[in-house]
């Protein structure tokens, strides 16, 4: 028997309250410059609207910042924790959501700011 997933709520500081669940991660190579990385996809709701994915990018540059800032790598649980706290910066500032769907970047220039909310910095 199949079980299906478990929506998490999110109320942004916009006002939009927000379901989402993780639905994926995938490695890829990002065409605009950025390289390698991975995608995490989030299945999304806002408002009660039709449900959306975003993928959040954490590129490898990012990864390569912080192992070499901090001295040791982030595993696998705080690669997660790191695209979900992009995810959370996204429904605090962006009111049309669903036009981000590939514009959600964790790079060198934030990477260390958003992993300060989990202790991690």
């Amino acid at each position: 028997m199949k079980m299906g997933r478990r929506y998490k709520a999110y109320a942004g500081i916009t006002g939009v309250t927000y379901q989402y669940f993780f639905a994926a991660r995938r490695r890829v190579t990002r065409p605009e410059g950025l390289g390698p990385g991975s995608d995490y996809t989030f299945a999304v709701t806002a408002d009660q609207h039709p449900p959306f994915s975003l993928q959040v990018f954490v590129s490898d540059r990012a990864l390569e910042t912080w192992r070499e800032t901090h001295g040791r790598a982030l595993d696998a649980n705080e690669q997660y924790a790191a695209a979900k706290m992009r995810l959370f910066r996204a429904f605090d500032e962006c009111e049309r959501l669903v036009d981000e769907r590939l514009n959600l970047l964790m790079d060198e220039a934030n990477i260390g700011e958003l992993l300060e909310q989990v202790d991690l910095a």
